[in-house]
């Protein structure tokens, strides 16, 4: 019978956020593509500005950046905190981590804000 240890480390969350960073991870691979063929489709000059306008302000693509944006705010927050976890050993990681925090808070919002705001 194979037990299960009880120690889940100092952070107690290492687990949930190895999840949410696959998850994050996954829901990055299937919609930045979308994001990089807009581009080049935009620079190639394929799309009139009134259509780029039709596309931006539809539901359906306003959904697919607030997906996109929550899940590259999770996935690079996980990222650093892991990374200031391992290697900042100070006082100093408080304060990095209230700066992660608030910077990719800040910048959610403004992405949001600007994607929701848009046209309508």
């Amino acid at each position: 019978m194979v037990k299960y240890g009880k120690d889940l480390g100092a952070a107690h969350s290492g687990l949930s956020d190895w999840y949410l960073q696959r998850v994050s991870a996954v829901i990055l691979a299937l919609l930045l593509p979308w994001v990089f063929v807009l581009l080049w489709v935009l620079a190639l000059d394929g799309l009139s500005q009134q259509a780029l306008f039709a596309l931006l302000d539809s539901l359906a693509v306003r959904i697919a950046h607030t997906l996109l944006i929550l899940a590259l705010t999770i996935h690079a927050y996980i990222g650093l905190k892991v990374m200031i976890e391992d290697y900042v050993h100070t006082g100093m990681r408080v304060l990095l981590m209230g700066m992660v925090m608030v910077g990719m808070g800040l910048f959610a919002i403004w992405w949001l804000s600007l994607i929701w705001a848009w046209g309508g």
